[in-house]
């Protein structure tokens, strides 16, 4: 079936429309209304509603684009309630709602099931959630498990196969954003839009609510070998299997009983797969978590270290070459010479006299030279782990925890720490945790995240 077929040719249109914002808003209140226990949406009451959640964008907002596309020029589009109308209206016409009346000639709202499952992706989109792993994980050994009691295999089979498909896309998409992130951190040039990225976005969204629960809910080892245990079980008893079969065929969901046998086995074993390799899954996205950590630590260092050194000068040079200004100083300040060598091979050509003249020296020349060798290894190791840790020790003193306020930030190099020691807090060789507050602290005029470094429990 053809998508373009089940929806209307101008049903994606509001999202590019000037007012796209305000239909949003509207779709989202229309999706509440859909999930309350009520069967109907009474069309009066969500006008009331979207009248007192939204009365400013409707005054601001110009409807005279629908007023051509819906046919409806010449009406009074000034007051509150005709532009809400005139919005409900649009939505009927472009195919998100539609209207009927009931018995008692009351006006009610429908809401098509196309339109209802995209405005739900839409909501999604618009609100991070926290991905239900460890729920995935429970939900597939709870199904196994109690199948005996209810005797319907077949559904704990298929629940367990659509949860352990959900449970590998939403690793499948963690591992993708956070290298998204790591691609970001990877192009991005200004130090601050890096440090924004990290602790305003990548924390936020992605760290604190997706991988630490995956990390610090036991769910996956706890049920993983009884998950596997079960289906082995079910796959080597015949008689089961083919229950599992029947009841298939019963609910028309297999053609026949060959179908079902293959479908059965592709189920069972795909589960089994999937919990014998998870480890293997969860440690990869632990590896790129990692890059993420180690890339953007090492993009701040250069980028901090960069603008003072004799090299991040010429590369800064080089970078605004296009610039005809730049090129202008550049042609005045260096003169460059061809040089050729003689050798066998060289055909004899009588040299003609000319007259030599003394270029201009390339001041840092020698400098550079001397730079080449020591630049990447001043750059790996002028913060390693070891003088990150002995920073935070520093801190800490005799106390167990340090707060932003009570960090001692003098120079921009205590500043680089200061950053450093909350990346190096989430590797699992540091000896210390953080804790991330709202807001940022001002320390000796530098604005500072609000943390609260902790020792670890037995590290002194």
């Amino acid at each position: 079936m053809a998508l373009f077929d089940e929806i209307p040719e101008r049903f994606f249109t509001v999202l590019t429309s000037s007012k796209k914002v305000l239909y949003l808003n509207a779709l989202f209140v229309i999706r509440d209304e859909f999930k309350r226990t009520e069967l109907v949406i009474s069309r009066e009451e969500l006008i009331s509603t979207l009248m007192d959640q939204f009365d400013d964008y409707f005054n601001q907002s110009d409807f005279s684009e629908e007023e051509v596309e819906d046919g409806s020029l010449g009406e009074d589009l000034t007051s509150l309630s005709a532009k809400v109308h005139m919005l409900l209206r649009h939505l009927v016409n472009t195919g998100w709602i539609e209207e009927e009346e009931d018995t008692s000639f009351q006006r009610n709202i429908t809401v098509p099931n196309y339109s209802i499952q995209l405005i739900n992706l839409l909501y999604d989109l618009s609100h991070m959630k926290t991905a239900e792993y460890n729920s995935y994980v429970y939900s597939t050994y709870a199904s196994l498990k109690n199948a005996s009691e209810s005797g319907d295999y077949y559904f704990a089979l298929n629940s367990a196969y659509a949860n352990t498909s959900k449970l590998v896309e939403e690793l499948k998409i963690l591992f993708q954003n956070i290298k998204h992130y790591e691609s970001q951190a990877m192009k991005e040039i200004e130090i601050n839009l890096l440090l924004a990225s990290y602790f305003d976005e990548y924390k936020d969204k992605v760290l604190d609510s997706i991988y630490f629960p995956l990390k610090t809910i036991d769910s996956v080892p706890r049920f993983k070998m009884s998950i596997i245990r079960i289906l082995n079980e079910w796959n080597a008893d015949e008689s089961l299997t083919e229950q599992i079969v029947k009841q298939g065929v019963q609910r028309k969901v297999f053609g026949n009983e060959e179908e079902g046998n293959v479908q059965t086995q592709i189920m069972i074993n795909e589960v089994i797969s999937t919990y014998e390799s998870i480890d293997d899954m969860i440690e990869q996205i632990d590896r790129k978590h990692s890059d993420y950590t180690r890339v953007s630590s090492e993009k701040i260092r250069y980028m901090t270290n960069n603008d003072m050194s004799i090299k991040g000068k010429i590369v800064d040079l080089l970078k605004h070459s296009n610039e005809e200004n730049v090129i202008d100083h550049m042609s005045k300040a260096v003169e460059a010479y061809k040089y050729l060598t003689v050798d066998r091979d060289s055909m004899y050509r009588r040299n003609e006299k000319t007259t030599r003249h003394e270029g201009i020296a390339i001041a840092v020349e020698d400098v550079i030279h001397q730079e080449d060798d020591s630049f990447l290894k001043v750059l790996r190791n002028q913060y390693t782990n070891k003088k990150i840790d002995t920073y935070v020790h520093q801190l800490f003193k005799d106390a167990d925890s340090v707060t932003t306020q009570e960090a001692n930030v003098n120079s921009s190099e205590d500043f680089v720490l200061f950053m450093l020691s909350t990346l190096r807090a989430n590797e699992r060789s540091a000896d210390y945790t953080i804790t991330f507050n709202e807001g940022y602290d001002n320390n000796n005029g530098y604005r500072l995240p609000k943390v609260v470094f902790r020792r670890k429990k037995n590290v002194r």
